[in-house]
């Protein structure tokens, strides 16, 4: 029987291929704008506007959100897109992205954008072992970006910076390194997280301090040093310009060279703690010493600043200070979907974020082991 063959294939005697067909399409079919109104008995830019977080009464509001539901409907980015006239991704320049402080950021920045129909652009300066802006410099001068994020920028991409205020790209700072005044800043509160560090290891008995930083006019490394003097100086305590040590572009070399350094002295006049502005630097000197036979931190406390992942894999495990990265990278991320939103509107000029003490192995008090001679 043709009706029995026919459900045995599957198909309702009753519904011929012709409607199935149509039925399909129809599902397949993105729902419109117009239809959405008309459901919900209102305007087309009244649906616009709802949609896109204006101003409806909640009546309409519901009727409108109801009926995009039962329509399945969605707003095409690319619409509105070439509506508004904006490409629908930020760049995000750092100079390198293989580092695991911004990884954190990144997450942050990932996280803001989960729920925006926006995407991320991400631009390392040090791509290929040599700074290399160009990527970045064709971002601003195509408009391929509606923003930027850099994260820890330098006094190098002042021309970068430049170029993106002249093309009125709207621009957010994650922990920089220098100020241009082009966009809120959005730091973790270093001199006071320093002071802490320090005041945790005056608790321990530590009277003989050393510290390595990075560059020396960077932002981190000048605050870092500036909250280890405060924290001294509450105490009557000075550091001894002797054991003050600030490092280049590639900080490994610094660690190791100081760690060198610290090696030679007589232990009874050694830094008993060593406080470092990052963790990279704490772990690259923790390295070096534990192989010379160093006990730590029987021998010397080590601390460090970030808060990265590693200084927990390690043994000691590292006491830091831990930026809160991850807040960092969202807050700016959500705070540039604002301008880019609304060129208008007022934004914060800084953000400070508290950092976490976090308290592992390679602190520990400062014993008389310290005090003998070599």
């Amino acid at each position: 029987m043709p009706g029995r063959q026919a459900a045995s294939r599957g198909v309702s005697p009753t519904v011929s291929c012709g409607t199935l067909f149509s039925v399909v399409q129809a599902a397949r079919r993105r729902s419109t704008i117009i239809e959405v109104a008309a459901r919900a008995n209102v305007a087309f830019s009244t649906v616009s506007r709802v949609l896109n977080g204006g101003y409806a009464s909640p009546e309409v509001r519901a009727r409108v959100e109801q009926a995009a539901r039962e329509l399945n409907y969605s707003p095409s980015p690319i619409a509105r897109n070439l509506k508004t006239g904006r490409q629908g991704c930020i760049g995000v320049v750092v100079e390198s992205s293989q580092c695991s402080w911004f990884t954190q950021v990144l997450g942050g920045i990932e996280e803001a954008l989960a729920d925006q129909t926006v995407s991320a652009l991400l631009g390392s300066l040090n791509l290929r072992g040599s700074y290399d802006a160009s990527t970045i410099e064709r971002w601003i001068a195509d408009r391929r970006v509606d923003g930027l994020i850099f994260a820890r920028c330098t006094r190098r991409e002042e021309g970068l910076v430049t170029q993106a205020r002249e093309a009125q790209i709207p621009m957010v700072f994650v922990a920089p390194d220098e100020n241009f005044s082009s966009g809120p800043v959005f730091v973790a509160r270093n001199r006071e997280a320093a002071r802490t560090l320090t005041e945790h290891l005056i608790a321990l008995g530590h009277r003989r301090f050393a510290f390595l930083g990075g560059p020396e006019k960077t932002a981190d490394t000048v605050e870092r040093l500036n909250g280890l003097r405060d924290g001294l100086a509450a105490r009557e305590l000075e550091l001894d310009p002797a054991y003050v040590q600030f490092g280049e572009t590639f900080p490994q070399r610094g660690a190791i060279a100081f760690a060198e350094e610290w090696l030679e002295m007589p232990r009874a006049a050694a830094p008993t703690a060593v406080m470092c502005a990052y963790d990279i630097l704490a772990i690259e000197f923790l390295r070096a010493i534990l192989q010379r036979g160093v006990r730590v931190p029987e021998d010397v406390s080590v601390v460090g600043f970030d808060g990265v992942p590693e200084g927990a894999l390690y043994w000691p495990g590292l006491t830091t200070a831990k930026q809160p990265s991850q807040a960092l990278g969202n807050a700016a991320c959500r705070v540039l979907m604002q301008m880019i939103e609304n060129p208008e509107a007022e934004s914060t000029e800084r953000a400070d974020f508290p950092a976490e003490l976090i308290l592992r192995e390679s602190s520990g008090t400062a014993k008389a082991a310290a005090k003998k001679t070599r």
